[in-house]
């Protein structure tokens, strides 16, 4: 009997020892010298990670009470999920999810800790972050489909799909190896249906899921097999980032294609700009459809579910405080990202060509279609993404009737992961 109390009374101390040394997010972890430690997790492993280092580098320096440790990881959402992080970066066409999956927390008392305001931001990147229930994150940026031209194929950028067209025919009449832009079969597809969908008015979530198979979207879809096999504006059968590799490459007759224009991300413009140089056009994405319409992703900063230490959101809340500032969040723009900070915004007005990218991506925000929120989005374009665009592009009789039957097949699929979703 006493050794069972004894074991009971063993047990008690090594639990209660436990839970006070425990590193979980409701108790604030310090330095050694004293500092509250904060994590910060995102996926920025290209060219565009230095530029944030920069503003959390700074803001380090800038005062002595929190350090903040970011982390860039890759594969960064699965190291969030599994390990124990206070801000991750999310990408708007996920935030639904991590919301639905209990990962994230509404952002709005840190926000207004931080004297950050909505109105401080454009409304397209508030429409991403807000979700039913509250806001969910702070909006960063957004990346649209981006038009890079090549100067000395056309003076100017195309505003419409004739002016594509017309440019088509003069280039081919001068080299039947060059058109006027190229259409990829897999890479950046997802952004060009939902493009595709935005510019012809399309509306494809349906309920808590993604409706593909509607008779409207077909013909919107279509004209991609059209551009390449009855307009010939692309070459046939390019493959995995197509739009962009042609765009890069010089004409030789039997061996390569070129185009004179991409419609491709952001994130391309290093490259492009240090083989065009001067000769590098940036501009708003052509209206292709029938009404003039930009989609893209967006980085979002989320706040973990996990975080319930006041001095921790007291931290985050200073981090917040001192990035959302033009001083600051130039550094992002500088790196070739589109901020949705309203002041931001202005700075990079009034030097447009130090921030040409930035600039020109701003200028789609006015017409700007956000991801459509649905629980495991990606999952419920997988087919489309992975198979549908590629057919479509790829094979030169696949008919109107080819693709609705290819598009119910996407929607089942998309209905099938929506009832995966968490009960409300």
């Amino acid at each position: 009997m006493k050794l069972t109390k004894l074991l009971a009374l063993v047990v008690s101390v090594f639990l209660l020892l436990a839970g006070c040394s425990s590193g979980s997010s409701s108790d604030s972890e310090k330095t050694k010298d004293g500092k509250i430690k904060i994590s910060f997790i995102n996926g920025f492993t290209g060219g565009d990670g230095a530029y944030m280092k920069k503003i959390t580098e700074a803001f380090n320096a800038s005062q002595d009470k929190y350090v903040v440790t970011e982390l860039q990881e890759k594969d960064h959402y699965t190291k969030f999920k599994s390990g124990d992080y206070d801000l991750v970066v999310v990408h708007g066409n996920n935030l639904e999810t991590y919301k639905q999956d209990g990962l994230i927390q509404d952002i709005g008392p840190v926000i207004k800790k931080a004297g950050i305001k909505e109105s401080d931001f454009h409304q397209a990147g508030l429409d991403i972050a807000k979700l039913e229930g509250g806001m969910y994150a702070v909006p960063l940026d957004i990346h649209p489909l981006t038009m890079f031209y090549n100067k000395d194929l056309t003076a100017e950028a195309p505003k419409t799909y004739e002016d594509l067209k017309a440019l088509n025919t003069k280039l081919q009449a001068e080299n039947k190896d060059t058109y006027a832009l190229g259409v990829p079969s897999s890479g950046l597809v997802e952004f060009y249906m939902l493009m595709i969908a935005a510019q012809n008015g399309v509306e494809l979530k349906d309920g808590e899921k993604l409706n593909f198979a509607q008779e409207k979207y077909a013909d919107a879809l279509m004209q991609f097999h059209d551009m390449i096999w009855k307009d010939k504006v692309s070459p046939a059968k390019l493959g995995l980032d197509g739009e962009f590799q042609t765009f890069m490459k010089e004409a030789k007759e039997g061996k390569a294609y070129q185009t004179a224009v991409a419609l491709t991300g952001p994130w391309f413009y290093g490259a492009a700009k240090e083989k065009y140089g001067d000769k590098l056009g940036v501009a708003p994405i052509p209206q292709i459809g029938s009404e003039l319409a930009s989609y893209g992703n967006a980085h979002t900063i989320a706040l973990s579910a996990k975080v319930e230490d006041d001095q921790v959101k007291e931290g985050i809340a200073e981090y917040l405080k001192f990035m959302f500032t033009p001083e600051n969040l130039l550094n992002w723009a500088e790196g070739g990202q589109a901020p949705v900070h309203l002041a931001t915004l202005e700075k990079i007005e009034a030097d447009q060509e130090k921030y040409q990218i930035a600039y020109q991506n701003s200028k789609q925000f006015e017409n700007y279609v956000n991801p459509p929120q649905v629980y495991q989005f990606g999952e419920q374009m997988r087919y489309m993404n992975e198979s549908v665009f590629g057919k479509l592009v790829t094979t030169e009789n696949f008919t109107k009737k080819d693709l609705m039957k290819e598009l119910e097949k996407a929607s089942k699929t998309a209905e099938q992961i929506a009832k995966t979703a968490p009960q409300k």
